[in-house]
């Protein structure tokens, strides 16, 4: 117990708060840390360009889009509300379809913008946003995402720790390839469904792999929850953090690591304590039950024993180097 407040102060002081009891110990094993992409390693947002088509204005198109993403909590929402305020557009009898798009109807006309099976079945998935009636589009739009500024160097670390490090997110194939080229992943999947993102937990549990999932997103509160250990971004949504083990309170990726070897330095802490208390144990009784020991002797070595113990969980609440 010593050990475990010890350390659970070390993670609240960096910014890390626990929200299941055994969430330090299955952080100790784990070999593997899957992350999702948007507004994970990326940037919420960025840059945002404008394909129109059969006539439509490039601004008309951002408007049905801002008013189609008004409520969304998906990180790219706010490169549409950034790029034009909404303003009197309203879109009406708004739908969320996870992991494909948002359909609703705005002045008078349904809309659906999300992937392009979902809003222009015409047209091949290349990994964009596309708004369209669900056959035809009437808008493409492309996102320039740039990686969080401590995302390289997160990923560093965790190598360094000997966790392998994957990619697992819902946007497109080819542009998740290319950002994960970019920050060295090798092993990286697009266009995953919710559902499809836990099976790939799944299947690396079955593998005998111990993983980590790292999200921030409603899309992925299901592999939140049945990764063996996850984390969510304190500035994501609220139902990933309800299904997380551990939140970042700040999105600070570094935070990760540093749980991590805390998690691992508790996990040895405990060891040796019990260790210790099992040593002292196995000699003490014996020589106490002979009468080698007075009573104030043994009284004296359990204080020891147990200020030993305390003073070697209280190493724990020095916080480890980013």
């Amino acid at each position: 117990p010593a050990a475990l407040a010890a350390a659970n102060g070390a993670l609240a002081r960096i910014g890390v708060l626990p929200l299941r009891a055994d969430a330090l110990a299955r952080l100790a094993r784990i070999d593997t840390v899957v992350f999702d992409k948007t507004g994970t390693l990326s940037l919420p947002g960025g840059e945002l360009r404008v394909e129109s088509f059969d006539g439509l204005d490039d601004t008309v198109a951002l408007r049905i889009a801002a008013a189609l993403e008004r409520d969304s909590a998906h990180p790219l929402a706010a490169a549409f509300h950034a790029a034009l305020p909404i303003g009197d557009t309203v879109a009406t009898g708004v739908v969320e379809h996870p992991g494909a798009g948002i359909e609703g109807v705005v002045d008078g006309r349904r809309w659906r913008i999300g992937r392009a099976g979902f809003a222009a079945a015409a047209h091949a998935d290349d990994g964009s946003i596309w708004l369209g009636d669900g056959e035809r589009a009437a808008a493409r739009f492309l996102f320039d995402e740039a990686a969080r500024g401590d995302a390289a160097a997160t990923l560093a670390s965790l190598r360094k720790l000997g966790i392998a490090t994957e990619l697992a997110s819902g946007d497109g194939e080819a542009g998740v390839a290319r950002f994960a080229s970019a920050l060295g992943i090798a092993a990286a999947q697009g266009r995953l469904s919710p559902e499809a993102k836990l099976a790939h937990v799944r299947a690396l549990q079955s593998r005998g792999h111990a993983v980590a999932m790292v999200g921030d997103g409603i899309n992925d509160g299901p592999v939140l929850a049945g990764a063996d250990v996850s984390f969510a971004l304190g500035d994501g949504n609220a139902l990933a953090a309800r299904a997380a083990d551990l939140v970042l309170a700040a999105p600070n990726l570094l935070r990760i690591p540093q749980a991590i070897v805390l998690a691992r330095r508790t996990r040895a802490v405990i060891r040796q304590n019990l260790a210790w208390a099992l040593a002292y144990n196995l000699l003490a009784l014996p020589a106490a039950a002979l009468g080698m020991v007075s009573p104030w002797q043994a009284a004296l070595g359990m204080a020891m024993s147990s200020l030993l113990v305390t003073a070697n969980a209280l190493r724990l609440a020095r916080v480890p180097a980013p």
